[in-house]
């Protein structure tokens, strides 16, 4: 689960500079010192889902009392003359290797399929896409076969190439993975000093995402399930959980593309649990796909209040879009994408879109821990009137957030998103969405779903399907300005036709269509 971690007490934190190196810094009191500890008795054995809720809101409060005690302090570090953020910096690097036909590239690395994987990695994303479409099926077959790590996270590879390369990799992950644990424990019941501790947890945690991931993508897990999925990004370098990105829907065929950025502690040890919230998105359509970016190192609640992570995660998600909008052009797919976060997401997924024009059509941002100051609507390459933000009234984290940063509020009168609700509202044809109930995207569980923002029948979710398949002149009070709605609100039943939804203002003022 996604939250949060902010504060309101009044902030001098300078804004960040990217281009000349700055760095957000926290500084502990010296009276405060961390403890030294030893891990439990029962780590390596499986949390239950109530014990994670348990230990993250344990961990938010403490960090929260340290904030407000003075223990911990959010400062920055800048270097003189320094510019401020360039969403640029943030974009895929561009490709220096000339374009060869298919049989040229095969002809070139002939006997060596190690120097073609690795001249793949060199290519840009619309280079790779139109030499896969063209390699012959026994070629691409040998290169997913000998390089998965390489082709399954490949950008401009099929999706579905992508999955079967990554999936592939899975068992041998959990081997070494397992041998490591092994070796880290096999001197000692249990592990001595701070720093031996920190590394048998992170090996567990790595250890227990890689059975997450064993599990579902079992043949018998995937064809018991209903909504297909595809494991399309594998990054398992370094230690902890495995950076990941799943798709729900099939991504090379779907009319309608959605990429979902949680946040804060979002890890493939959450996956279940986001992945319940894609699929409720999904559902929107059939010839829908969503995509769960779960591919950089989402902050811990210390690090919320700097910008450090989105800058991390800016290029990685920038590669996700630039791939995707490659792929399609290649195939000749028309297609929409839209591209929904969830508060710190909303920042990482503010400078992808600044970093270039990826053709995306629609951006959402739920519960913003805020929008770097840097960023403008106009500068997210996204048509204005398609910038949407919604904040529910029992959400108070994520107006925390926005104030420890210093960050934007997206669904404020001057920012210029177009606002929708979350407190709930009764259709016009007495049907009653729910109203989310704090800060949370989803809960532990299917039942703890309920009121969150893409928990079932909540009025975001609502607005969420039709904004993302295209129907957004359906949706009821869309375009209510922040402070005005009420929670349990009716809408009038109109209709108006979905061309109207262009002449929306940037200032999120203008009156569209209601259902």
């Amino acid at each position: 689960m996604t939250s949060v971690f902010t504060d309101a007490a009044s902030r001098t934190t300078p804004r960040l500079n990217l281009a000349a190196g700055a760095e957000a810094a926290f500084d502990i009191a010296p009276s405060w010192t961390l403890p030294a500890w030893r891990l439990p008795t029962w780590v390596g054995r499986p949390l239950s889902a109530a014990r994670v809720t348990l230990v993250k809101s344990v961990v938010m409060t403490v960090a929260i009392a340290a904030i407000l005690a003075g223990v911990v302090t959010v400062t920055q570090t800048s270097t003189a003359g320094a510019s401020a953020i360039a969403a640029s910096d943030f974009a895929p690097a561009a490709s220096t290797v000339p374009t060869m036909s298919a049989a040229a590239f095969t002809a070139t690395y002939v006997g060596d399929l190690a120097a073609a994987a690795s001249a793949l990695t060199t290519m840009s994303s619309i280079q790779v896409a139109q030499l896969w479409t063209a390699f012959p099926p026994g070629y691409r077959a040998l290169l997913m076969t000998g390089y998965p790590a390489i082709i399954g996270n490949l950008e401009g590879v099929t999706y579905t190439d992508r999955a079967t390369a990554n999936v592939s990799r899975l068992a041998g992950l959990l081997t070494d993975t397992e041998a490591s644990y092994r070796a880290m424990t096999a001197s000692a019941d249990q592990v001595d000093g701070e720093a031996a501790s920190m590394a048998l947890a992170t090996t567990v945690s790595r250890l227990d995402a890689i059975k997450l991931l064993v599990d579902r993508y079992a043949p018998e897990a995937v064809a018991a399930r209903l909504q297909p999925e595809y494991l399309i990004t594998l990054q398992a370098a370094g230690a902890g959980p495995p950076r990941v990105a799943v798709a729900v829907g099939d991504v090379d065929t779907a009319t309608y593309v959605t990429v979902f950025v949680p946040g804060m502690n979002s890890s493939a040890l959450e996956l279940d649990d986001y992945l319940r919230g894609a699929k409720r998105i999904q559902t929107a359509a059939a010839d829908s796909a969503v995509i769960l970016w779960i591919g950089g190192h989402s902050p811990t609640a210390l690090e919320v209040p700097s910008n450090d992570r989105a800058i991390e995660g800016a290029p990685l998600l920038a590669g996700v879009l630039a791939g995707y909008d490659a792929y399609r052009t290649t195939h000749g797919l028309s297609s929409q994408l839209s591209v929904v976060a969830h508060s710190y997401g909303t920042a990482t997924a503010s400078l992808a879109l600044a970093s270039g024009d990826y053709h995306v059509d629609d951006f959402v941002m739920l519960g913003s821990a805020g929008i770097p100051s840097e960023i403008a609507i106009t500068d997210l390459h996204v048509p204005t009137s398609r910038v949407y933000a919604s904040q529910a009234s029992a959400d108070t984290l994520a107006g925390l957030g926005q104030i420890l940063s210093g960050r934007a509020n997206p669904t404020g009168d001057t920012w210029g998103a177009t606002v929708f609700g979350s407190d709930g509202l009764t259709l016009g044809d007495g049907d009653h969405l729910g109203a989310v109930d704090g800060h949370n995207a989803v809960g532990s569980s299917n039942a703890d779903d309920r009121g969150k923002y893409l928990g079932p029948a909540t009025e975001s979710l609502y607005a969420i399907q039709r904004i993302v398949t295209g129907k957004a002149y359906a949706l009821p009070d869309l375009t209510t300005p922040a402070g005005e709605r009420h929670p349990g609100a009716t809408a009038a039943s109109r209709t108006t036709d979905p061309a109207t939804t262009t002449s929306a203002s940037a200032s999120a003022a203008a009156v569209l269509a209601t259902r």
